[in-house]
């Protein structure tokens, strides 16, 4: 918080916030920072990746749905396989938690 407090227009800052919270468990903060990090940079893959989580987490199913099909075409755009598999099956597994 303080690196982003610092360095507002940082990013990187935002996003390692973002991160930060959602490992801690604090899926609504995370969400929030994620959704920045996607104003900020819309096509930001690993933001919409960790959007999605935050939104399943939080058991908002159509809104994980669309951030995680988001980060499916965003993967396979700039090639990314591993976030691309991840996003996949986290998109499965919302569908089955409908």
């Amino acid at each position: 918080m303080k690196k982003l407090d610092a360095s507002p227009s940082n990013r990187f800052h935002r996003y390692n916030l973002a991160q930060a919270y959602y490992e801690q468990g604090d899926y609504e903060n995370a969400r929030i920072q994620f959704t920045d990090c996607l104003t900020i940079a819309n096509d930001w893959m690993m933001a919409s990746l960790g959007l999605g989580k935050c939104y399943l987490a939080l058991e908002d199913f159509e809104r994980a749905k669309r951030n995680l099909s988001l980060t499916i075409d965003l993967a396979e755009k700039q090639g990314h396989d591993d976030p691309l598999e991840e996003a996949k099956s986290l998109l499965k597994q919302c569908s089955s938690s409908c």
